[in-house]
């Protein structure tokens, strides 16, 4: 081990008596503005050591204790040199003290001497380096690019390499640039001294004063203590900043909140379907702009046809011109009966930040219903039912927890029989708007009223609670999977759905004609 400095120091104090107690002095801190407070011993090389500041007069702790030691021999017995090293910041120019310190050395606790200094003007965090903010504009409005950039005026000796920034911006959607994103007049226009440490796109999201809090640079590759590796490296503070932002003003037209150079697209995933059937609007997004703040655009549909929640897909990079990519909706829909449907022109309105408003009108899409295949629509449960024979109540109680026991098991069998083929997205679909139609089927032929009556009127016409609360789950479950292909795998929650229609559309009807009688 080769700790220079205070090792020196440790040997001669080991020369003076080893049994001594441990001796405490100020060093210089190699970070302008800091100082070392050191304590020194010699010992025993067993058991562990640790140290307890004294009181503090006038210093604040920055970090450690660090421990370095040294082990010699001396005849047959190890002789420890120890030093504890505190990295100490006075907080105002004046005297500075450190009261007796603690050190604990295996099983013998001794006390260092008090140690008193003086701390000289200039000494601040940072040693007078100091950490700026500048922004690309001082007034923007909802939804323009801001470009945020952090430069220090550092000695000769900082790089730009090794800095760690830390910064919040509130009220906005906000990105780290790319390392070669300079300033908007292009790389190497930085005021001469200024080292630039990182920059932000940040997208403010409602009017008003936008306030940046300070932020924090840290330089970890230069300004450490060599003899002391865990004392900090240079840092630095910025100043609050603020930003005004204003109100877009008022849209010619529809606008959900694109701001940017950016341009549409819609397409019918597929122009034609059958009745019943599931198709999908596609409306892409892409250019530059404020991609990740858009709320899903407006979709005007004819009567009989109804939309679901739209599913979101996106890709972009930050750039001082905004978010540059693409953002897509897919939007679910769905007919209930056969014919043509226009989907009418629709007009996109997006704000070009400096300028003003744009728009862009895409075209009306026509969709061709057909009408359902038979097969999709036929239900066992819409065929007459044999009478149900009448079942103690002891054997529906049975009969049900059976029924429920089978579907767990039947699940764990499921997913337990290893790989299997992929199931197809189509096939999917298609099984589970069966499924859906033979609930609704059932809730037909069983209770007397329609489907889309929903729960109250199945109870009302004497459908069970507990029926017809999973009735409506099933229907629900169908339906969201149907759209929304992505919430689980069919493959894993097919074979529990189909479980739970047999058991509805089986159990139930057994269960009621018992009450009945």
């Amino acid at each position: 081990m080769t700790r220079a400095t205070p090792l020196v120091l440790a040997a001669a104090l080991v020369a003076v008596a080893v049994a001594a107690a441990p001796v405490a002095h100020f060093a210089p801190g190699t970070v302008p503005g800091t100082l070392r407070y050191q304590v020194v011993s010699a010992g025993g090389a067993t058991g562990d050591v640790s140290g307890t500041l004294g009181r503090l007069t006038n210093l604040e702790v920055l970090a450690g204790p660090v421990l370095e030691q040294e082990v010699v021999w001396r005849g047959a017995e190890p002789v420890a040199t120890t030093v504890l090293t505190w990295i100490l910041r006075a907080r105002t120019p004046g005297p500075i003290a450190v009261g007796p310190t603690r050190v604990q050395l295996g099983d013998t606790q001794l006390f260092t001497n008090a140690v008193n200094g003086s701390a000289l003007a200039g000494g601040h965090r940072g040693g007078g380096v100091q950490l700026l903010t500048q922004l690309s504009r001082a007034h923007v409005r909802v939804g323009e690019p801001l470009v945020v950039h952090f430069l220090v005026a550092a000695p000769p000796q900082a790089i730009g390499e090794g800095w760690e920034v830390q910064a919040s911006f509130p009220d906005s959607w906000s990105e780290r640039l790319p390392a070669e994103a300079g300033p908007e007049g292009g790389p190497g226009r930085w005021p001469p001294g200024l080292l630039p440490l990182g920059g932000w796109l940040v997208i403010p999201a409602r009017s008003g004063r936008l306030e940046i809090p300070s932020a924090t640079a840290r330089a970890a590759d230069w300004g450490a203590d060599t003899d002391t590796p865990a004392s900090p490296g240079l840092t630095a503070t910025s100043q609050p900043v603020s930003v005004e932002v204003a109100k877009l003003p008022s849209a010619p037209a529809p606008f959900f909140g694109a701001v940017g150079t950016l341009a549409f697209s819609r397409r019918l995933v597929a122009e034609g379907t059958q009745a019943g059937g599931m198709t999908a609007v596609e409306i892409d997004v892409h250019g530059a702009g404020n991609l990740p703040l858009l709320e899903p655009p407006p979709l005007q549909l004819p009567a009989g046809i109804r939309s679901f929640a739209a599913e979101e897909s996106h890709e972009w990079k930050a750039s001082p011109r905004g978010l540059v990519g693409w953002r897509r909706w897919r939007i679910p829909i769905e007919a209930a009966s056969p014919g043509t449907y226009q989907l009418p022109a629709v007009t996109f309105c997006t704000f070009r930040p400096g300028k003003s408003y744009a728009m862009q009108t895409l075209p009306a899409l026509t969709l061709a219903v057909r009408p359902a295949d038979v097969a999709a629509q036929t239900a066992p449960a819409n065929h007459p039912r044999p009478e149900s024979p009448r079942w103690p109540a002891a054997a529906v109680v049975a009969a049900a927890f059976l029924a429920g026991a089978g579907t767990v098991l039947a699940a764990r069998a499921w997913r337990a029989r290893g790989p299997r083929r992929p199931l197809r997205a189509d096939d999917a679909a298609t099984e589970l708007r069966r499924m859906q139609l033979a609930v609704e089927g059932w809730v037909r032929s069983r209770w007397g009223v329609a489907a889309s009556s929903g729960p109250a009127g199945w109870t009302a016409a004497g459908c069970p609670l507990a029926d017809a609360e999973e009735a409506a789950s099933l229907i629900r479950a169908c339906e969201r999977l149907r759209v929304s292909p992505g919430l689980a795998d069919p493959a894993e929650a097919l074979p529990a759905l189909r479980l739970r229609v047999r058991r509805l559309t089986a159990t139930a009807e057994a269960s009621a004609d018992k009450l009945e009688g």
